[in-house]
């Protein structure tokens, strides 16, 4: 049994108009799972294991990260000042290349850190050599949905067996901290069998289809040359889109695409800052909020970010649909912060996620409210988006556990990992 009082309580937000917060709060676990959270006077006593003193600070769901490639961390900063295509073939596959088991390990050792570090405690991946790091997540405690990213260039579906042997391996494991998702790369780095035999197995598995969608205007040229269709289209052809569907990017829907996609169970994984940053576009977030599609937030990899903090794309979301649309009032403080809390966890089948409340799974961050960069706090919904910072994060809890607390990891040596990714990143060089 775990408490944590004398805090100021974010619940999270549901069907909020406003960012909730309850002063004067505590928050009771038991095991893994949340037992009380509210005021501290209507708290229940109980004698508790471990007591954590919030000594004022907010607490507030852990952040969902929706989509990310975590072993990128070895490829930080790599291929500067490329668009997309030339990144992915000039940059990046030729490193890729020279992964390996280790390497990727290394890698993700790193990235778990940095997301602990800035509040995430779920993530959303698709890489290579996953076994390794589901190994990672499994031993460090974090939360993550997992899948090996599929191509397919002579319609032989090659890969398609390795990723639904992972998926099926490691589904629920590591006491329900890792799932699984089927992840076809994108319509253009695959062929139409492979996107059919993915919605047959995920369907079959009940496990979400993770993949990239209409990201630039290349990539929809491309599709539409090849088959005649838009990306979102193909995969409605190939019954993708009858399934759970996280898709990363959608800079580039159609009003036939937005209305199509808005009629299925699909959450856009918006990536605002990498889609800057490759200079790929600007997603319309805003329609796509009201159209009642949902989206969630992701950094995408290190290599096109370049770090994984998602306090910069909570702030990045709702500034680029001011500027973008000339309205001030895009988007609300409380539809960010769904975006990188209850969002992502529904997308991922989670319906007791996202949220600090009674039966709810006990992912909570600490965030420090005694920063130069915050006060005065004369509101603390505005503060929460656009004054506080990744390294205001005091304390990262995953499934009841604490994973970081004032800049030590109870899983990791950080002197350690660092060496260990250095070295890994030598031995990518091209």
């Amino acid at each position: 049994k775990t408490k944590i009082s004398n805090i100021v309580l974010c619940p999270g937000v549901d069907e909020e108009t406003n960012i909730p917060f309850i002063y004067d709060a505590e928050i009771q676990i038991v095991d893994n799972t949340i037992v009380y959270a509210g005021k501290k006077e209507l708290a229940p006593n109980f004698d508790f294991d471990e007591e954590i003193d919030g000594k004022g600070n907010l607490a507030m769901p852990g952040m969902i990260n929706l989509h990310t490639h975590t072993p990128m961390t070895l490829l930080r900063s790599i291929g500067g000042n490329y668009n997309l295509e030339d990144w992915l073939n000039k940059a990046i596959f030729p490193r890729e290349k020279k992964l390996s088991n280790e390497s990727v390990a290394a890698g993700t050792k790193l990235g778990i850190m940095e997301m602990l570090r800035y509040g995430t405690t779920c993530y959303c991946d698709m890489y290579m050599f996953m076994d390794a790091q589901a190994k990672v997540v499994e031993s460090s405690g974090m939360r993550a949905a997992l899948s090996y990213g599929m191509t397919d260039f002579n319609g032989k579906c090659e890969d398609f067996e390795e990723g639904l042997r992972f998926a099926e391996a490691w589904n629920n494991k590591a006491d329900g901290r890792i799932t699984t998702c089927l992840a076809p790369h994108s319509t253009y780095l695959v062929s139409e069998k492979l996107l059919e035999l993915s919605a047959e197995y995920a369907k079959k598995l009940n496990i979400p289809i993770h993949t990239h969608v209409s990201e630039t205007q290349t990539e929809l040229a491309n599709v539409l040359d090849r088959f005649g269709l838009t990306p979102s289209q193909m995969l409605d052809k190939t019954g993708i889109l009858d399934c759970n569907v996280i898709a990363a990017h959608c800079v580039w829907l159609t009003d036939e695409d937005f209305y199509l996609v808005s009629r299925k169970n699909f959450t856009v994984a918006h990536n605002p800052i990498s889609n800057l940053k490759l200079a790929s576009g600007i997603a319309n977030s805003k329609k796509m909020l009201d159209m009642g599609i949902p989206v969630g937030l992701g950094t995408d990899g290190v290599a096109s970010n370049n770090n994984l903090n998602l306090w910069e794309e909570l702030k990045a979301f709702p500034l680029l649909q001011k500027g973008k649309h000339l309205d001030p009032v895009l988007i609300s403080p409380a539809q960010a912060l769904k975006a990188v809390g209850l969002n992502g966890a529904k997308a991922l089948g989670y319906n007791n996620l996202g949220l600090i409340k009674e039966g709810y799974l006990a992912d909570i961050i600490l965030v420090s409210l005694n920063t130069v960069n915050t006060c005065p706090q004369l509101d603390l919904e505005q503060d929460l988006i656009y004054a506080m910072q990744g390294s205001d994060v005091l304390m990262t809890m995953v499934n009841g556990k604490v994973l970081y607390k004032d800049g030590q990891y109870t899983k990791f040596n950080t002197k350690d990992v660092l060496l260990e990714a250095k070295e890994a990143a030598k031995s990518l060089s091209i």
